[in-house]
């Protein structure tokens, strides 16, 4: 079951320990107590098999914050055309946003975002220490439920990074700060898929996370096909279902594409 919201009293299990130092450090600073609790349920690195489908060439999104950007280069410049070892395994073209372009306004971001997904397949999460807290990455992420696209996650942190030569901690996955929730107004009425996002809010209490309507895209949405089914006024976090990996760890030169494909099929792109 997904985590609970309440409009009346919407502060939601805060995500735990992990999260308190970046917390911090993101938010001004707050004089009452640390984050409590339990982190949120992630996916599982490596879930399920592949199916043996015939091999594709998938298009993806990769959506990345821009500090990130030397090791995100690592990534898309892995395969872009073939796999380096086995010509029957999945590639992808690399369909991301890299030049930076001056726009005018949040419509036009959007604008560029709505337009470089909608030719993908997929949305590829490449998340370093602070994707989490990105505001466009968020919006490639609500794009991905919007236009049922597949979605995944690649933790980037475990690539040495180019000056020091270490990797560097795993930072939070942003798909456990996203949701689709279910709203009902009763057991005989239709049931609505709307995006949450989760805030952390400073109260009397300390810091105290609620999951809250997303506003960039207030319409509602499909339930996607992967993500499980929440009860009525609960919410899925996208986490819950997507798969998650680490670059290093899960051998991402070899296996990236493999990972594409199974999130657009189980999308069913």
């Amino acid at each position: 079951m997904g985590s609970a919201y309440d409009p009346k009293n919407p502060f939601g299990t805060p995500p735990g320990d992990w999260l308190d130092d970046l917390v911090k450090r993101s938010l001004p600073p707050n004089p009452f107590s640390s984050l409590l609790g339990n982190p949120p349920p992630t996916s599982n690195s490596l879930s399920g098999a592949l199916t043996s489908a015939a091999a594709v060439k998938r298009k993806v999104f990769f959506s990345f914050h821009f500090d990130d950007v030397m090791r995100v280069n690592v990534v898309r410049n892995a395969w872009k055309i073939t796999h380096p070892d086995n010509a029957l395994m999945r590639s992808f073209y690399d369909s991301s946003l890299w030049e930076t372009k001056k726009l005018e306004g949040d419509d036009a971001v959007k604008r560029l975002i709505r337009e470089g997904v909608s030719y993908t397949s997929a949305v590829c999460v490449l998340v370093g220490s602070e994707t989490w807290l990105r505001r466009w990455v968020k919006y490639e992420i609500a794009r991905a439920i919007i236009d049922e696209r597949g979605l995944l996650a690649v933790h980037l942190n475990s690539i040495r990074h180019h000056k020091t030569l270490t990797p560097h901690t795993r930072g939070p996955n942003p798909l456990e700060f996203m949701a689709v929730g279910k709203v009902q107004d009763g057991a005989l009425s239709p049931a609505r898929y709307y995006l949450f996002e989760r805030i952390a809010i400073t109260g009397p209490n300390g810091y105290q996370w609620s999951w809250h309507r997303y506003q960039d895209y207030t319409d509602p949405v499909r339930l996607p096909k992967w993500l499980a089914e929440p009860a009525p006024a609960y919410v899925t976090p996208l986490s819950n279902n997507a798969d998650s990996y680490d670059y290093i760890a899960d051998n991402g030169h070899q296996n990236i594409g493999a990972w594409i494909d199974r999130a657009a099929q189980r999308a069913d792109r």
